[in-house]
């Protein structure tokens, strides 16, 4: 249904409001469960509505993914390294079997897009895709000013190296959260964190040692 300018339906807090319910039934009742008519009666509003701000669930879903990427950006900051890959661990795998944490809890939805084969050329699963590239990419950038210059001059993909090894441990305790695995995730977050600047610092005595030499 194309938008018809000037219209009544078309307002920021419609959208908003459309948003807020798509993400609490995608939280609940994952993609297939999530149509338009429940987007709409549980938005309040009129399902022409909802078809006005978003022509089908696919691009409903694909402005989902970044209402909540915007939200991600805010959290997902930290003076360490230890800082983002506890909040990333801790706070977004740990808390997104919180029903309250819903945008943590969307997470898990938008990462079985890129596992679900038969969604390929799916609008929303492209959107998921893109915006996990540029989540990389902004994790690379606040977590290389972390890592010693020699380092990096030596091998200017580590930096790289530590979001790619942060985000697969990440991945895998969304999944454990998903799958309701017991697992204290702020003791496994600070094994993470540590874990990675163990690395960090054996990189840094291996180039100093190479320098040496």
């Amino acid at each position: 249904m194309a938008r018809r300018n000037g219209s009544h339906q078309g307002t920021p807090d419609n959208e908003k409001a459309i948003l807020n319910a798509a993400l609490t039934l995608a939280v609940t009742a994952g993609y297939e469960g999530t149509t338009m008519s429940k987007v709409a009666k549980l938005s309040g509003l009129p399902v022409g509505s909802v078809y006005w701000h978003f022509n089908n669930k696919e691009q409903l879903f694909s402005q989902l993914i970044d209402f909540c990427f915007e939200q991600w950006k805010v959290d997902h900051t930290g003076p360490t390294n230890r800082d983002l890959l506890r909040r990333s661990i801790a706070g977004s795998a740990g808390g997104s079997t919180n029903p309250e944490n819903e945008t943590e809890a969307f997470w898990i939805l938008a990462l079985l897009f890129a596992l679900e084969k038969r969604l390929e050329g799916n609008a929303a699963r492209e959107r998921y895709l893109e915006v996990r590239k540029e989540m990389f990419e902004l994790m690379v950038s606040r977590v290389e000013p972390e890592i010693p210059d020699e380092v990096l001059a030596v091998d200017p993909d580590f930096g790289r190296k530590m979001v790619v090894l942060g985000r697969a441990l990440t991945d895998g305790f969304y999944v454990a959260a998903s799958a309701g695995d017991e697992i204290d995730f702020m003791e496994f977050a600070d094994l993470s964190s540590a874990a990675i600047n163990a690395l960090i610092a054996r990189e840094v005595q291996r180039v100093s040692t190479e320098e040496n030499e």
